[in-house]
């Protein structure tokens, strides 16, 4: 686990300016493993955030394999809704740039691990 989510920071840290960081898994085929994969992702491209509301996401039943997503799903309500959104949203400035599902909607690749699907529709 230690390996991947260094390899996810190495690959954060030298992601060139002006290029938008995506993850592509099979999660839709991989069901048991990339979900994994996706949330380690996850929990890496938002460490602070995750870090700082660990107790707190651990309460809610947060799980980083179900996206960032389901952090905002069950933080809905909360009293420390605002500061989590503010502390996800600061990720955002701190880290390189999302590549977006629906960015009209601010839902980012990292949202739910199924959004972006790798098979053979997708043009070349």
């Amino acid at each position: 686990v230690k390996a991947l989510r260094d390899f996810y920071e190495e690959q954060l840290q030298s992601t060139e300016k002006g290029v938008l960081f995506s993850l592509h898994l099979k999660a839709t085929m991989m069901k048991v493993s990339d979900p994994v994969l996706f949330g380690h992702c996850v929990q890496v491209y938002y460490k602070s955030a995750f870090e700082k509301h660990a107790a707190l996401f651990q309460e809610l039943g947060v799980n980083s394999n179900n996206g960032v997503g389901d952090v905002y799903a069950r933080i809905a309500g909360h009293p420390k809704q605002a500061e989590v959104e503010a502390d996800l949203a600061a990720c955002y400035q701190e880290r390189p740039p999302l590549a977006y599902v629906d960015s009209r909607r601010g839902i980012t690749n990292l949202h739910v691990p199924s959004d972006v699907i790798v098979d053979a529709s997708m043009a070349a």
